[in-house]
């Protein structure tokens, strides 16, 4: 427990010093997240998230393009599974899809996300990855072609979570695990402070 607390420290640490507080809702992580990538920074995340789902017989990553991609491929690395991402915009040439519309928080745009049935099925027990807990709309989402296609959803994993806002609620109608690293209570972009949830 105090290995897991520890690892948690150092990334509540690096997001406090290297993360951007944009306004009370959007925190910037592209310095080493989503944009620049830091491999340290990753496979630290990579490795807490694989620990928590370890026993779960994982076979596919999920995530949507393009944020979660890093994320997703260090955790399917270190569960030996694949990494999948449902791709974004129109699916004209992929084969079977499965889509859903959903709204974007941060771009303020609509996006359609599309899956190929050919690499998600039955035989599948998938853990929908992301950076970001926010709304929850784009992992439901992703939850719900899980469902469609027959898989078995068996958690939600994310790097970072603002606990402000509705998103667990949203992903708790699916009855499975939510694991998010770090907890976000409150942005205040005057003093450009994160403050974290003390468990």
């Amino acid at each position: 427990m105090a290995t897991h607390g520890k690892a948690k420290n150092v990334l509540e640490e690096w997001i406090q010093r290297d993360g951007e507080v944009i306004n009370e809702d959007f925190l910037r992580v592209d310095r080493f997240l989503n944009h620049r990538i830091d491999p340290r920074f990753v496979s630290q995340a990579g490795r807490q998230l694989a620990s928590a789902f370890v026993h779960q017989g994982v076979t596919v990553v999920l995530t949507a393009e393009a944020a979660g991609n890093v994320i997703a491929y260090e955790v399917a690395q270190r569960l030996s599974a694949v990494a999948l991402y449902a791709k974004k915009g129109k699916a004209n040439t992929l084969a079977h899809p499965v889509t859903r519309t959903i709204p974007s928080p941060t771009k303020g745009v609509v996006n359609e996300l599309a899956l190929s049935r050919d690499y998600l099925r039955p035989s599948d027990r998938v853990l929908v990855v992301d950076d970001f807990l926010f709304q929850g709309t784009t992992s439901a989402a992703l939850a719900e072609m899980v469902v469609e296609v027959g898989a078995q959803l068996v958690g939600f994993g994310f790097v970072i979570e603002k606990t402000f806002t509705e998103g667990r609620k949203v992903l708790a109608r699916f009855g499975v695990p939510i694991v998010s690293l770090v907890r976000v209570a409150q942005l205040n972009p005057r003093t450009g402070q994160i403050h974290f949830v003390q468990d």
